[in-house]
């Protein structure tokens, strides 16, 4: 059994280089503040990238639900703490909750991991695999942010935009970054609306790998004033699919409990 603790917690600082014109980290830091908190957090306790290639498998996202209260500012420090919510046949599920300097709580994240084999690109029986991981379940600590839905294609308009995967957007898997769909996805979007709102929630589905060369485009669809959905495509192919909800102002009080949640924007 091991002796490290199931919860893992780690320090990150923003640096200006890390904000926009507001002075606040973006959505794709924080969300690579998720990925370097998962990847210290598994490598710590043996199954991470350097342990798991050794058998021909890497970890892959499949999900992500986030959700911001507020977005930390320039100097700042904050915790990030993370930990496997439950471990099933082919998926792992993940949780991230965002501390800041206060000590107050600003934001949660779900985020769903699948284990492939990096020569037939297929998923593998994680607990066959890796019993272990068993060990490291919280089941029951709170992460009060609804469970990813389903996001449904976008059909019926124009691309809003195109572009070329190119060097910039490969990982060291050989496929698209999963920050940089995040990044056009946002790139879709006119200055004036981050400067009147920010991104409360932001869920992305990851369905097909972009590799060097594709050729994608993104349709975008209104669902109101402050939710959209982004559909990106190579050909008819969807390869990942967004939902986005805006609020006006900078910050949101939100009381959460049992799952039910109060806001009073700011």
């Amino acid at each position: 059994m091991t002796t490290l603790p199931k919860v893992g917690s780690f320090q990150f600082h923003i640096e200006s280089y890390v904000c926009d014109f507001t002075g606040k980290a973006t959505l794709p830091v924080i969300v690579s503040f998720i990925f370097q908190a998962a990847t210290a957090h598994a490598n710590e306790r043996g199954f991470g990238y350097d342990d798991i290639r050794k058998d021909n498998i890497a970890w892959v996202v499949s999900r992500i639900s986030i959700e911001m209260d507020e977005y930390p500012e320039h100097d700042e420090n904050i915790t990030v703490e993370t930990w496997i919510e439950n471990v099933t046949r082919f998926f792992t599920q993940r949780c991230i909750r965002f501390i800041n300097k206060d000590n107050r709580v600003i934001g949660y994240a779900r985020t769903i991991w699948a284990a492939i084999d990096i020569v037939t690109r297929r998923p593998v029986d994680i607990p066959a695999w890796r019993p272990d991981l068993a060990e490291y379940v919280v089941p029951d600590k709170e992460c009060p942010i609804e469970k990813l839905a389903k996001i449904p294609p976008v059909n019926g308009v124009e691309p809003d935009m195109g572009y070329t995967v190119r060097y910039s957007d490969i990982d060291i898997n050989q496929h698209m970054n999963s920050i940089k769909y995040i990044e056009h996805t946002l790139n879709t979007f006119d200055l004036k609306l981050f400067q009147e709102k920010f991104i409360r929630k932001y869920e992305i589905v990851y369905l097909v790998e972009g590799v060097f060369g594709d050729k994608l485009k993104l349709y975008k669809q209104a669902v109101s004033d402050d939710e959209y959905l982004i559909d990106t495509k190579k050909g008819e192919e969807s390869i990942c699919r967004n939902r986005i909800i805006w609020v006006h102002g900078t910050r949101v009080h939100s009381a959460r409990m049992n799952g039910q949640m109060t806001e009073i924007k700011k």
